[in-house]
């Protein structure tokens, strides 16, 4: 009996344990508690709740992403950009050396309406994450925030005076020398999402012929282009090009692709906007000595 009672003693105990860290894992979410004082007492008393609940860490988790929920869920679902602004900037004071909190910040602003100073906290926000030692930051959080202040600068749409239909006056040289003219059509436009910019370049009989689909690259402030030949064996080839502005109607391209053999070709574009609805486009490829040779030019007016 003594030893029955000895293992009913000890598989009490062992239970007993099992319960009590099982319960200890189990936190309750402090930005949902805060969230629903918001919703039946206002944002005052809901960050009054926090300032007493986040002392409790045994009970309630507690950290950034607790006040940057209850921020986005009163910006977003209730529509409310004053108790919003109250609830990012305490965030921001409680985790002044996190990048998160200054991100969302500005996704506050840009909701406000005031592009400039959300830019400026976009900029506070990537100096942190760009070299952080938390991954999530630097892997995650730092992409994304270039993203975001890129797409304010327009960065992403520096091409946008492109789009449209274009009939083509194509010059081939040789040695620089002009070896060919031909006439064809070019269909630019973006994609649906308003992303990325399709260049359709077409044939006499105005069937696609080659296609190019300019991406604008973030973290590296380039573009990625893809080249699709239907008529090629070898797929599609990605290069990259460099936007420079030279003048408000000029712009320098610099760019690079690796052919099938691994040989590395540079290439330089040349845009001029002559107006609204003429465009001359020279592109150059660098040859021996590192001289630039001209590959073609095409005059290009809007129909």
């Amino acid at each position: 009996m003594e030893k029955i009672s000895n293992t009913i003693g000890l598989m009490s105990v062992m239970l007993m344990l099992f319960v009590t860290v099982g319960f200890a894992q189990e936190k309750k979410s402090l930005g949902e508690e805060v969230y629903k004082t918001y919703e039946t007492s206002g944002v005052d008393a809901a960050l009054a709740k926090y300032r007493q609940l986040k002392m409790d860490t045994t009970n309630y988790t507690v950290s950034e992403w607790e006040l940057n929920d209850v921020a986005y869920r009163i910006m977003n679902e209730k529509n409310d950009l004053v108790a919003a602004e109250k609830v990012f900037r305490l965030n921001m004071e409680e985790y002044p050396e996190a990048a998160n909190p200054l991100d969302s910040y500005g996704d506050y602003l840009l909701k406000k309406g005031d592009k400039e100073e959300a830019k400026e906290y976009f900029k506070k926000s990537i100096a942190i994450s760009e070299n952080s030692s938390v991954e999530s930051e630097r892997n995650q959080l730092y992409p994304n925030t270039k993203g975001k202040l890129a797409k304010l600068d327009n960065k992403d749409k520096q091409l946008d005076f492109l789009e449209g239909n274009w009939e083509v006056e194509e010059t081939g040289y040789n040695n620089n020398v002009e070896a060919m003219k031909r006439k064809r059509n070019h269909k630019i436009s973006y994609d649906e999402g308003g992303s990325a910019l399709i260049i359709r370049y077409m044939n006499d009989e105005n069937k696609l012929e080659y296609m190019r689909i300019f991406a604008y690259d973030a973290m590296d402030d380039e573009f990625d282009v893809a080249h699709i030949n239907p008529n090629s064996p070898q797929g599609i080839q990605i290069s990259q090009m460099k936007l420079k502005p030279k003048s408000n109607n000029e712009y320098e391209i610099i760019g690079h692709f690796n052919e099938r053999d691994g040989k590395k070709v540079n290439m330089r574009h040349e845009l001029v906007r002559k107006a609204d609805d003429n465009v001359n486009w020279i592109v150059f490829e660098q040859g021996e000595n590192d001289q630039w040779e001209k590959l073609y030019s095409m005059n290009m007016k809007k129909e």
